[in-house]
């Protein structure tokens, strides 16, 4: 966010907006709505298609789609192998969030034609 200019704004939005929703869903955790890493994540099938499974460096992430399924790009998404549950044609400008350690090791999904692009960031590392 800071190369953008918007590490302000987006530290205000996780303080009045994430860190409500958060202690909603994780009784019992009550979040600083600090964070460390925030980024563009760029999917195009010749350059990175896809993120090998992994966990994040976090206590949750979260993870903002910024273009839209099925126009701009095909394929993609988020699974979260221990589950086995898949993410995918999220609406541009809806969120996924989920924890980062331990409990979600999750991969990105294969982007198979265009572009997608996702803002991630690592709340409370």
């Amino acid at each position: 966010m800071n190369q953008v200019g918007y590490e302000k704004e987006w530290r205000k939005m996780l303080q009045d907006y994430v860190a409500p929703i958060t202690e909603l869903m994780y009784p019992g955790y009550y979040t600083k709505a600090d964070f460390d890493l925030a980024f563009v994540v760029r999917y195009k099938p010749d350059e990175q298609p896809f993120l090998r499974p992994h966990h994040d460096a976090s206590t949750f992430t979260i993870n903002i789609a910024l273009n839209r399924p099925g126009i701009d790009y095909e394929g993609g998404g988020s699974r979260f192998l221990r589950y086995n549950c898949s993410v995918t044609d999220s609406r541009k400008g809806w969120a996924l969030m989920h924890p980062g350690r331990l409990t979600h090791y999750h991969e990105g999904l294969p982007t198979i034609s265009g572009t997608r692009y996702i803002s991630v960031s690592f709340v409370d590392p």
